[in-house]
Parts: structure tokens; sequence; C-alpha cells
């Protein structure tokens, strides 16, 4: 059941990610960063339901909830996600916040998703002036 509706949910994110693509002019290889950032955002909030707002602490943890495509950018760390973040941990708030970004952002822009799962394309000096989050000391 919970694979369908992230299936819904990862269908609606593509329609609206479509139409914010197509109107920004961007190319095909953002727009699947996008997607996939945009489901990696939707499992991170289901796991903290599932877990009593416990924090992934590895991909591993967000797998069961990923499509491949979207795993496989995680697990090989083209996605920088930013794990053992809380909602609550997110003291700038979670719409201010950058939970996960595309490998290299900070040198030639590219894809961020923030913690409430708005996902954009941001420009290399804007990420630099953004709010990332930081994974708890231990």
């Amino acid at each position: 059941m919970r694979r369908r509706s992230l299936g819904v949910s990862v269908v609606l994110c593509f329609c609206l990610l479509s139409e914010v693509a197509a109107r920004a002019g961007m190319q095909d290889g953002q727009m699947a960063v996008m997607i996939d950032l945009k489901q990696i955002v939707v499992a991170y909030h289901a796991y903290l339901n599932d877990n009593q707002d416990s924090a992934p602490k590895k991909a591993s943890d967000l797998g069961p909830l990923l499509e491949k495509r979207a795993f496989a950018r995680l697990e090989s760390e083209a996605v920088v996600f930013i794990y053992g973040v809380r909602v609550k941990d997110m003291n700038e708030g979670a719409s201010n916040t950058i939970i996960a970004y595309e490998k290299g952002v900070a040198e030639s822009g590219g894809v961020v998703a923030y913690g409430d799962g708005v996902v954009k394309k941001l420009s290399a000096d804007a990420f630099k002036k953004s709010i990332v989050a930081k994974a708890p000391e231990r």
C-alpha cells in the first residue's frame, strides 16, 4: 500500500515538476534530478512518520521507499542527503533549510531540495548563501 501511495505521489510530483521545468527551460537531466530529489524528500517524510520522528541514518533506510533511479543517486552520492536530521532540528524552518542537493551545486549550481519538499534549481552563489541542514553531532 505504501509503495502505491508513494507511486501516486511521484506521478503528481512529476506532473508539477514537468510544468516548472518547461517554464524554466530545463534539460531532461535536470528534470530527472528534480524528480529524484522530490522523491527522496517524500521518502524522508514517510520515514519520519513511520519511525516516531527518528531520522534516516543511511541510504538503505530510505531504499524501500524509493524508485531505483532515486535510490541509485542517493547510494552513489550523486545526490547529497543530510542524514540524521529531523524537521524539528531545522532551526530556520523546513522551508528555508536544504536537506538534499545535487553533488557539485556549490561549484556550478544545480538542483536542491528543502525540508518542506520544495525542489528547485539554484546558482552556486545562491546555494552558498543558503541554509543547509547539519547532521546532529553524535
